[in-house]
């Protein structure tokens, strides 16, 4: 790596712990939702849905708010923002005002704030590494982000059953509040200048700069087909493993952590299998397999409990090790292909087309497994959805000459 390793580890200690506090207080929603009040399918779709709507709604602007801040202040903001929002939730349950709709509005506020933070961590990254150690870098923020991710839907799950939902929520103030506190000394390398304009005009040049580029354009279509059905496929899981298959919150919870542990492996690993099986390979394959390993999911209710969850557990651990690697990949080609002033808008507004899927994705899934279809047809339908976001990017000409651009190859593999 760069000798510039202190700015880098503080980034990702900052991240680190600001996934934690995100992914605890996002899976406690719909877990209280769920077992605490008489909730529809179509319901949990909504506060799902919630949760994820921010880059539907803010994600061009996002990217360009990213890039006219500081990026130091930028993420101090979101950081005091967010702690204040998540102090609502304590007071609610203290005083008996928790419901769907508070749920909701939290979440969103949440989902917002990590929008703005996130879309200047990926503008960071290229300050403080060099361009050989991208994919490196990159694998160590997927490391640190799967770390996190197995760390909060458990913390979420014992905490909810053993304690109380509040209790959910006091701990991601203080993941929140320790993100914070990490950023406070961090300093950065000088950046380029932005160019004036207005904040239309930037966003603007966003949309610009990713619809000139085929690879970047190819890639945020096809994550915009996949993060539907990736969304609408977990909103209706919940509902699948906690109503249909009556695992408790706690199990729940726990297998969603040991599931996201087996990210941390392709985090470290990913770059090597990169390597060697190639840059479109990687990136299109990886969403190929997803579908098929999908449909021992959906079958597993015909067997004892313990081999469910054995099941459940080595599909999803199998699935997030495919996407944490296809994000690798992602993310460095986005570093590679696009000029370091532009990186936070494109980012966001790649974001604003994937993640804004999500949203949709959460609310067709909750209102089709309410439909005749139920739960298992909106799960089958949603792994066919995954094969069609690999076709996408099938049909791009510059995505099947990936394997033969060496400069790209060299980056990813860590050279």
């Amino acid at each position: 790596m760069s000798t510039r390793r202190t700015p880098i580890t503080t980034i990702v200690a900052s991240e680190a712990l600001s996934t934690i506090g995100s992914t605890t207080a996002f899976t406690a929603a719909p877990l209280i939702a769920i077992t605490s009040f008489d909730i529809t399918p179509a319901q949990v779709g909504v506060l799902a849905a919630a949760g994820l709507a921010a880059p539907l709604i803010f994600g061009l602007s996002a990217g360009a708010i990213a890039d006219r801040l500081n990026s130091r202040r930028a993420l101090l903001l979101c950081g005091t923002v967010r702690l204040l929002l998540i102090a609502v939730m304590p007071l609610a349950f203290q005083f008996n005002v928790v419901s769907v709709p508070v749920l909701c509005v939290v979440s969103f506020g949440l989902s917002a704030i990590k929008l703005v933070f996130d879309s200047a961590i990926a503008a960071m990254i290229p300050r403080v590494v060099d361009e050989p150690d991208l994919a490196r870098a990159n694998g160590w923020m997927e490391a640190i982000n799967s770390g996190a991710y197995a760390i909060g839907p458990a913390l979420a799950g014992w905490l909810t059953q053993a304690i109380s939902p509040s209790a959910v929520y006091s701990v991601s103030l203080g993941f929140y509040l320790a993100s914070t506190l990490v950023l406070r000394n961090v300093s950065l390398p000088p950046s380029a200048p932005n160019e004036s304009g207005s904040h239309i005009s930037q966003i603007v040049e966003g949309i610009r700069v990713l619809c000139r580029n085929d690879i970047q354009r190819t890639i945020a279509v096809s994550a915009g087909v996949f993060n539907i059905f990736h969304s609408a496929f977990f909103t209706v899981l919940a509902i699948f493993l906690l109503q249909d298959l009556r695992l408790s919150t706690s199990v729940f919870g726990t297998l969603m952590s040991s599931v996201a542990l087996i990210g941390l492996l392709a985090a470290m690993y990913g770059p090597q299998i990169i390597k060697k099986v190639g840059t479109r390979s990687s990136l299109v394959g990886s969403l190929l397999l997803i579908g098929p390993l999908g449909i021992p999911i959906v079958m597993a209710d015909g067997v004892p409990p313990l081999v469910q969850v054995l099941i459940i557990g080595s599909c999803l651990a199998t699935w997030d090790f495919l996407i944490v690697m296809h994000l690798i990949v992602e993310q460095t080609l986005r570093q590679l292909t696009v000029q370091a002033r532009h990186l936070a808008r494109i980012t966001a507004t790649t974001r604003f087309i994937s993640w804004g899927g999500d949203p949709i994705g959460a609310l067709l899934g909750g209102f089709v497994a309410a439909s005749w279809v139920r739960t298992r047809g909106t799960l089958v339908i949603c792994l066919l959805g995954f094969v069609a976001a690999a076709a996408v990017l099938l049909t791009s000409r510059s995505i099947r000459g990936l394997h033969s651009d060496d400069d790209l190859a060299k980056a990813l593999s860590g050279r």
